[in-house]
């Protein structure tokens, strides 16, 4: 491995010493101008998505704040970005914002594909996070229901207990109705 190091950096010194200066100059900045174009290039192509920094972000909001990014990713939305679908998703998601839905939140998250979005970057993290996402309103949206049912439930025994507690008012005025026709024949007895 060493040898071919050597012969070429002689080769390389060999074809130095036969360039005329100008030339030098020239491929001097040949040289630089594609390496500054491919760094530019990969920083270009970085178009990575962090949503669970988004989230974070978005948490720490206020009311106005939170209303102007959904107004924000709406139009992104409109435009055609690939990240605007899942951070709106994400505002239909977070607690306090003026949207919150789950079920709108599920819908859409059920509706998004990754794949008209191929060149988007999404991280593992990224794809992990929208995953979780996922389980997270399934698990919120059960508990919707069961408390939805619990509450039908609820508000179920409050009518039969409204009706017993009738039934109870009733039995303890015939109760006291009694207790009177009791006094009323022991008083005539005596």
């Amino acid at each position: 491995m060493t040898k071919i190091l050597c012969k070429l950096l002689w080769r390389l010194c060999r074809i130095m010493d036969d360039i005329k200066k100008p030339c030098m100059s020239l491929i001097i900045i040949l040289l630089l101008s594609c390496l500054t174009g491919c760094h530019l290039l990969g920083d270009s192509k970085s178009n990575k998505v962090n949503f669970g920094h988004y989230y974070l972000w978005i948490k720490s909001l206020n009311d106005d704040e939170v209303a102007q990014e959904i107004i924000q990713q709406k139009s992104n939305k409109h435009s055609g970005f690939a990240q605007a679908e899942v951070q709106l998703i994400m505002l239909y998601s977070l607690p306090n914002s003026p949207i919150h839905n789950p079920y709108t939140a599920k819908t859409l998250l059920n509706g998004y594909t990754l794949v008209p979005y191929f060149e988007t970057t999404f991280s593992a993290a990224d794809l992990a996070f929208i995953v979780m996402l996922k389980d997270q309103l399934n698990q919120q949206l059960l508990l919707l229901q069961e408390l939805s049912n619990f509450k039908g439930v609820y508000q179920q025994s409050k009518k039969v207990n409204a009706v017993q507690q009738l039934k109870i008012d009733q039995l303890n005025k015939k109760i006291i109705q009694l207790k009177n026709i009791e006094k009323t024949l022991s008083n005539r007895g005596q």
